[in-house]
C-alpha cells in the first residue's frame, strides 16, 4: 500500500532557508555549511588546529634565538667598553678599561701637563700656555693633537704623555720661486774664484694671519746660493812655488820677456788686454806659442769697481773673445785693473768671468824706481804661493825687461820654481780642477744671483 509523503513544513522556532537556499551536510556531524559559501569553515574546524601549531613552533623557535642574541650583544658590549686590559703608560704597566681615551687616561692616573705657547709662523710666542695642552707618542708614533684627543685605548699598548706643543697662528700660504743671492766666502786672498754655483729654491712662504710674520715652509726643490772664495794659494807640501805675472800687453816688450823666459827656462801668465790684443795678435799668439798662459785683464782697462753692470760684462766678453779670436785659447780667468773689484762688480759679471787674479807681491815697476829696485821689491817678501806683478804694456818697461833675468837667478837661488797661474792653483788642493784650470764656464744648469748676501 503506497503512502504519499508530503515534506513536513520546519519546526516552530528554526529558521528555515532564505530565497530557497538548499543547504547540503559536510561531514559527519558537521553543521550545515551553505553551499553558496564553499570556503567558510566553523570555529574549531581544521584551520584552527594549524594556526595553533604554528604560533607554537615559532615561538619555540624565535625565543631561544632572541636569548642567545640577547648574550651575544651583550658579551660584545662587554669585550669592546668594559673588558679590562694593560697598557704601559708613562713607563709604568696599567690596568685600564679598553676604548680608554687619553683625557680619561690623564684624568684616572693623574697625569699632569703643562700646554704649549700660542705662537707665531717664525715661532715667537703670541699667547703662553694657550698651545695644545699635552702630547702624546703610542708605541713609538709621535701623534699630533687631534688624533691623540680621539684615540681609544686598545690593550698592549706604549703610551708616553707629556706636555703640549706649540699651537701655530692660522695662516697663507704661497709657492715662490727665490733666486740665489751671491755670498763672499773670505776676506783678504790674492785669487777670488766661484767655488758654488746658484740654483733656484721653490719653497712655500707661510705669512702669519695674526703676526704678519713670513717663514719658510715646504721645500719642493733646494737650491743654492753663488758663493765667491776669496783666499791666498797655498801649495800642498814642501813645493816652494812662484808665479810671475805681466800685464797691460802684448806689446813691444812681449818678446823681449818671452826671450828671457825661455833662457831661463821657465814660464809666466800674461793678463792681456783686449784692444791690445787686437791690435797685435801676433803678440798674443807668441804668448801661447811659448806655453805661457793668457789671461784677460779687460778690454781697455777701466776702473771695473765704478763701471756699471754692462760695462763690466761688456768688458770681460770682449777681452775673452779678441784673446780666443787671436790665439784660440779660450779663457774665464782675467785681472782687474787696478786689482779693483767689490763683491758688487762680480754680481755683474753673470758668470762670463770665474777666477779673479790679484797678486800679493807688487814690484812697483810703474814708478819706473830702477832695475835694482824691482829685483828687491821682487824678491823680499816671497813666499810659496806668492803671485808678482810686473808690467808688460801701458809705458816703458826697459826696467823691467833688465830686472827680469835677476829676479828669476834670485829666486831660483832660493829653491823657488816658477809656474803659470793655473799650475800655481792647480798646486792648492783645496781650488777646484776647474777653476784652476782658467777655463770653467758657468754650467747650463747654473742660475746666476740677482742680488748680493752677508759679505
Amino acid at each position: 500500500m503506497s503512502e504519499t509523503h508530503d515534506e513536513k513544513a520546519p519546526s516552530e522556532g528554526m529558521a528555515g532557508p532564505t530565497n530557497n537556499q538548499d543547504f547540503g551536510l559536510v561531514g559527519k556531524g558537521a553543521g550545515f555549511i551553505p553551499t553558496g559559501d564553499a570556503n567558510a569553515m566553523p570555529e574549531g574546524g581544521s584551520q584552527g588546529k594549524r594556526d595553533g601549531r604554528g604560533r607554537r613552533f615559532v615561538v619555540r623557535t624565535l625565543v631561544p634565538l632572541l636569548v642567545l642574541a640577547a648574550i651575544l650583544g651583550g658579551g660584545y658590549f662587554w669585550w669592546s667598553h668594559l673588558r679590562p686590559v694593560q697598557v704601559t703608560v708613562n713607563g709604568t704597566l696599567q690596568r685600564v678599561t679598553v676604548g680608554t681615551t687619553i683625557d680619561q687616561l690623564k684624568s684616572d692616573e693623574g697625569i699632569q701637563t703643562a700646554p704649549g705657547n700660542y705662537v707665531s709662523v717664525s715661532g715667537n710666542i703670541l699667547a703662553e700656555g694657550e698651545g695644545y695642552p699635552y702630547s702624546v707618542i703610542v708605541n713609538d708614533k709621535d701623534m699630533d693633537y687631534d688624533e691623540a684627543s680621539a684615540y681609544k685605548v686598545s690593550g698592549g699598548e706604549r703610551i708616553s704623555v707629556g706636555d703640549g706643543k706649540d699651537r701655530m697662528e692660522p695662516y697663507t700660504t704661497e709657492t715662490v720661486n727665490q733666486p740665489p743671492r751671491l755670498l763672499m766666502d773670505g776676506n783678504v786672498g790674492a785669487i777670488n774664484y766661484i767655488s758654488q754655483w746658484g740654483a733656484t729654491t721653490v719653497k712655500d712662504v707661510l705669512t702669519g694671519q695674526e703676526s704678519g710674520e713670513q717663514a719658510d715652509g715646504t721645500v719642493y726643490q733646494q737650491g743654492q746660493d753663488c758663493v765667491i772664495t776669496v783666499k791666498d794659494v797655498k801649495p800642498t807640501g814642501s813645493q816652494k812655488l812662484v808665479a810671475l805675472t805681466f800685464d797691460d800687453g802684448p806689446s813691444r816688450y812681449t818678446g823681449q820677456y818671452l826671450q828671457i823666459l825661455k833662457d831661463k827656462g821657465v814660464k809666466a801668465t800674461f793678463f792681456c788686454l783686449g784692444n791690445e790684443v787686437d791690435a797685435n795678435p801676433d803678440g798674443a799668439k807668441a804668448i801661447v806659442d811659448a806655453g805661457c798662459q793668457i789671461c784677460s785683464h779687460s778690454y781697455d782697462h777701466p776702473d771695473l769697481r765704478t763701471s756699471d753692470a754692462q760695462t763690466v760684462l761688456d768688458q770681460l766678453r770682449s777681452s775673452f773673445s779678441s784673446i780666443e779670436g787671436a790665439t784660440g785659447v779660450k779663457t774665464t780667468a782675467f785681472r782687474p785693473p787696478y786689482g779693483s773689484f767689490t763683491q758688487r762688480t762680480w754680481l755683474s759679471t753673470q758668470g762670463a768671468a770665474t777666477v779673479a787674479v790679484r797678486w800679493d807681491i807688487d814690484t812697483e815697476d810703474w814708478k819706473q824706481p830702477g832695475a835694482d829696485q824691482i829685483v828687491s821689491n821682487a824678491c823680499a817678501d816671497v813666499h810659496s804661493g806668492s803671485i808678482i806683478l810686473m808690467h808688460d804694456g801701458g809705458g816703458n818697461r826697459d826696467q823691467d825687461v833688465e830686472a827680469l833675468p835677476q829676479i828669476i837667478d834670485t829666486l831660483k837661488s832660493q829653491g823657488y820654481t816658477f809656474v803659470t797661474i793655473d799650475e800655481l792653483m792647480a798646486s792648492d788642493s783645496s781650488i777646484p780642477k776647474e777653476v784652476a784650470s782658467g777655463n770653467y764656464p758657468m754650467p747650463a744648469d747654473a742660475v746666476w744671483p740677482t742680488e748680493l748676501g752677508d759679505a
